[in-house]
């Protein structure tokens, strides 16, 4: 039987390295790119069969959830494993709602990854179940985490804003418009209640997005 085609994509080389170490365990996954760039990926993803896309949320110039559409939209077969350093419980369950195939924390023993990859490729899922509750209808039941307004597009932006990035720095990393990050800034301060950056990085602490 062919392996199955894997892409890494993750912003630390020592990473991207260390997962492809560890997936070798297994003759039935062969790593064909490993990147921290999503032109990249997408461009090897429109030419070549990937089964499955290993993606950190948090890649730099990239929004993770906008990313995955852009996989699905190309080749839907394909399957998006999120890996994150940050919130589990928040992302967790907004990477089920985007349509991701699984989630893994970064935090976790290394092995989970390979355990996620294992269920993927066999027809399942892999999210943590401590994280959420899951019912009828792959609906997640609300929490302190995910129980946000913004929009996921927005929680990317909210990140940089509360990291020190500029809105002009910001609409460089993400390819849009100064207009548009204002834009959302505005809808970010409006949706939270927040007035000041202080504000806004006491709320990425208290859910753990910094």
């Amino acid at each position: 039987m062919k392996p199955a085609s894997v892409i890494i994509m993750d912003e630390h080389p020592i990473v991207r390295m260390s997962i492809e170490i560890l997936l070798q365990k297994s003759t039935q996954v062969k790593v064909v790119l490993k990147s921290d760039n999503s032109n990249e990926v997408l461009e090897y993803i429109r030419n070549n069969t990937v089964d499955m896309v290993i993606l950190d949320i948090e890649l730099p110039g990239s929004d993770g959830f906008s990313l995955l559409k852009r996989i699905k939209n190309i080749s839907e077969k394909t399957k998006v494993l999120f890996l994150s350093s940050k919130s589990e419980s928040f992302y967790a369950c907004r990477a089920i709602r985007a349509g991701a195939n699984g989630f893994v924390s970064k935090r976790k023993d290394l092995c989970d990854i390979f355990k996620a990859v294992e269920m993927l490729l066999s027809g399942y899922s892999f999210f943590p179940s401590d994280s959420m509750n899951i019912f009828g209808g792959g609906n997640v039941r609300s929490n302190k985490f995910n129980d946000t307004p913004l929009s996921n597009r927005e929680i990317t932006v909210l990140r940089y804003l509360a990291n020190g990035l500029s809105n002009k720095e910001i609409a460089a990393q993400l390819l849009l418009s100064n207009k548009t990050i204002s834009a959302h800034k505005s809808n970010i301060f409006t949706k939270l209640g927040v007035h000041t950056i202080v504000e806004l990085i006491d709320y990425a602490k208290a859910h753990e997005l910094l």
